[in-house]
Parts: structure tokens; C-alpha cells; sequence
């Protein structure tokens, strides 16, 4: 009976649209073994049903599977294997997606900022005293501010403090300086009247504060523009930095789904 034919490491490349480096390759790490190595030569030998599994091969790399992956698919007949490896890279590709798609609209809103460079009005005016029911803590990173409100609706009841009719919702970033973890916020809502405080919200009395205020029309990623205008403004005017900045949320999330309708007074309060 004649042998069957194996082809070249040159014939299977060009079959399998692999290059002979990545075949190579893919011996050395248990993906792709031929079927056989000449011992004197170390030339590799395919049978052609590898063929088959070389298109697998091609296929999982292409959707974006390294090589310790691909080896621990080897064989490559395992089908509810290869259906859950599938899977969890289907998810992982979502998430990358998601935070590309996020990259691009910061790239988006950097172009925007180029064409139509952003005025911010900054004006000088001071907040009355206030009863407020408030909960401070510290939390993950500034983008979970959201924890604390939730924290703080959840109380309001048992703690039996009424909401104002016009209530202020205000944040306080308590931090002497930025910090990229573990910040120090505080959130505040006006009540009708002073109330007993619990463990879980305490009710404060807010003193007059005279502030730096700027107003931010959209989305929160633009705060940072707010800032670096009443950065400037305190400083053409001789003014001092007297307290922790704040945003009173005029009109927010719960108002409006759509980021384009909100609203935010940037405050800083200033001596001098």
C-alpha cells in the first residue's frame, strides 16, 4: 500500500493561508503540531486533515485568541469547549468595545472643545444658610458619587427629615487635593426643618457661603472646563480659595435622562 502523502511545511503554509514562521510557532507551543519532523532535517510534515483544524486555527486567532489560549483549545474537536471559550471572549470584546466607544466620544468632545472653544461666565454671589440632611463617606472614586445619594434617599424616611419643596442637591469634595481613589465626598439635600440625625444621615446647619460660581450646561465630563475658568477668575481678582468645592445640582439625572438637559452650578468658595 503507498504511503499517504504528507505535505511540505511550504505546501501547508500556502493551504492554510498560515506563514511558515507562525506555523513554526505554533508547534513550539502545542497549537499546531505536524504530523511528522524529520529527525536528521527537522523538516515538518502535514497530513491534510490538518488542514481542517489549521482554519480553526485561523479563525479563533482572528477573533482575537493569543497563543496560551489557542494551545489550551488543542485539539480543537471539544465543542462545548470551544463554545464556552467563545463565549467568554464574546464578552470580553464587548467590554473593550464599550470602553472604546467611551475613547471616542472623549475624542468627540476634544474635537468639539477645538472648534468651539467654551466660555463659562464666572460671577461672585453668596449662598444662604441652610438646613440640610447629609451623608458623607468615603467612596471608590469620584464617578460613585452615585452610592452616597443612594445611601442617603434610603435614610431620609426613618430618619424622618422632610425634603424641601425647592431642595438643593449638592455634592462636597472634601479632599484637600485631588485623589484618583478613596474620595471624601459629602452629599447634601435641603429639609423642611432641623431633625434628629441617625447613624446613617446627620442633619447639619450650613453657614452662609460666599462662592465663585460657574454653570455648566451638559454632561458632568465638562466640569473640568468650570473649574480651570473659575481658577483664573479667582485669580484676576485677588481672591483666595476658602473651602472645598461643591456642584448644586439644578437640574440632574433624575430630572432629565438625556445629559445635554442638565445643569450645574461649580462652586468654590473665596475670602478676600
Amino acid at each position: 500500500m503507498a504511503r499517504e502523502h504528507l505535505l511540505t511545511i511550504g505546501e501547508f503554509s500556502r493551504l492554510s493561508r498560515i506563514s511558515v514562521r507562525m506555523l513554526r510557532h505554533y508547534d513550539e507551543h502545542d497549537v499546531l503540531p505536524p504530523t511528522s519532523v524529520d529527525p536528521l532535517t527537522g523538516y515538518r510534515s502535514y497530513h491534510p486533515d490538518l488542514l481542517r483544524t489549521a482554519r480553526r486555527v485561523r479563525a479563533l486567532r482572528d477573533v482575537g485568541l493569543g497563543v496560551a489560549e489557542l494551545a489550551g483549545c488543542a485539539p480543537f474537536d471539544d465543542a462545548a469547549m470551544l463554545r464556552a471559550v467563545l463565549t467568554h471572549q464574546r464578552g470580553r470584546l464587548l467590554d473593550e468595545s464599550a470602553a472604546v466607544a467611551e475613547r471616542i466620544r472623549e475624542v468627540d468632545h476634544l474635537i468639539t472643545q477645538l472648534k468651539e472653544p467654551a466660555m463659562h461666565e464666572i460671577t461672585r454671589r453668596t449662598l444662604p444658610a441652610r438646613t440640610v440632611a447629609s451623608v458623607r463617606g468615603t467612596i471608590p472614586s469620584y464617578a460613585d458619587e452615585g452610592l452616597l445619594w443612594q445611601r442617603l434617599m434610603a435614610a431620609l424616611p426613618a430618619a424622618g427629615a422632610a425634603v424641601a419643596p425647592d431642595a438643593a442637591a449638592v455634592a462636597v469634595f472634601h479632599d484637600e487635593d485631588y485623589v484618583e481613589q478613596d474620595a471624601d465626598v459629602e452629599v447634601r439635600l435641603d429639609v423642611v426643618a432641623p431633625f434628629t440625625g441617625t447613624p446613617d444621615v446627620a442633619c447639619v446647619e450650613v453657614p452662609a457661603v460666599d462662592v465663585a460660581v460657574g454653570t455648566l450646561h451638559g454632561p458632568y465630563d465638562g466640569i473640568g472646563e468650570v473649574m480651570d475658568a473659575i481658577g483664573g477668575w479667582i485669580a484676576a481678582h485677588g481672591l483666595s480659595v476658602a473651602g472645598p468645592m461643591f456642584n448644586v445640582y439644578v437640574v440632574g439625572p433624575e430630572v432629565s435622562h438625556e445629559p445635554s438637559d442638565w445643569v450645574t452650578d461649580v462652586c468654590v468658595p473665596v475670602a478676600g
